[in-house]
């Protein structure tokens, strides 16, 4: 008979897990990436405020930037849990569908998009704002290739992953997803707030979509489609109705 005793699991601890789980929400929330990424910047501004905003080049290689740096947040996190993006739900076992209902959902943004806009025009005018401040930095193609590259990488997919990494941390540690999709949509429209209440406003209704479509299809591949497929169509709707005669 074997007496050997059976293996013991290690204690678990839900208080530091929860701990653990909220530093890693915060710092891969922007907070960090932003502050690096925005820093040489602001180095090369030499204390002149703006220089964000004075160039599409600038503001593409801002966002890149706290892109990367988010990207490799997220690394380091994921190994550290031992985990991959398929534990984000990132798989392609259905994506014909995945990248369909991506597809879909673009219509409802544009159309949640010129709703947001009118009911700012008409309630709240003295915040409405007709234009993009962004967008309206890109003057040549060239810059508008860059604008679109920088919104399918730091949009398209790293908001999405980011997006997705702090809904399970949500599900795993902090209340649910539930709480976390409104939390967070929150916090993702706040950080629009370069492009003034109506920007946020927006985003925030965009990241509860984009959230929700992820949870519902418990699948990481429709809202990238759906936000980088958005981004791109808006870009180029601003640039053919400005740039066109």
């Amino acid at each position: 008979m074997n007496n050997m005793p059976l293996p013991i699991d290690p204690p678990q601890n839900p208080w530091l897990d929860k701990l653990q789980a909220i530093i890693e929400v915060l710092l891969l929330s922007g907070l960090v990436s932003g502050f690096f990424a925005a820093l040489p910047f602001s180095i090369r501004a030499m204390g002149h405020s703006g220089i964000i905003l004075t160039s599409a080049r600038v503001v593409a290689a801002s966002i890149l930037l706290e892109a990367g740096i988010c990207f490799v947040l997220l690394w380091l996190f994921l190994r550290l849990h031992r985990e991959t993006l398929k534990d984000l739900s990132l798989h392609l076992d259905c994506w014909r569908s995945d990248v369909a209902v991506g597809v879909a959902l673009v219509p409802i943004l544009f159309l949640a998009n010129i709703v947001v806009s009118a009911g700012f025009r008409f309630f709240l005018p003295r915040f409405y704002l007709d234009r993009n401040p962004l967008t309206d930095l890109i003057r040549t193609p060239t810059e508008l290739a860059i604008f679109i590259g920088a919104a399918l990488v730091a949009g398209g997919v790293k908001e999405e992953v980011q997006r997705a990494f702090i809904l399970t941390r949500f599900r795993q540690h902090l209340g649910g997803p539930a709480l976390g999709l409104l939390l967070w949509s929150a916090a993702f429209g706040a950080q629009h707030y370069v492009q003034g209440l109506q920007g946020i406003f927006a985003a925030t209704l965009f990241g509860f979509l984009f959230g929700a479509i992820y949870l519902v299809r418990r699948s990481l591949l429709a809202p990238i489609v759906a936000h980088g497929v958005y981004d791109t169509v808006a870009l180029l709707g601003y640039w053919f109705s400005r740039h066109v005669q």
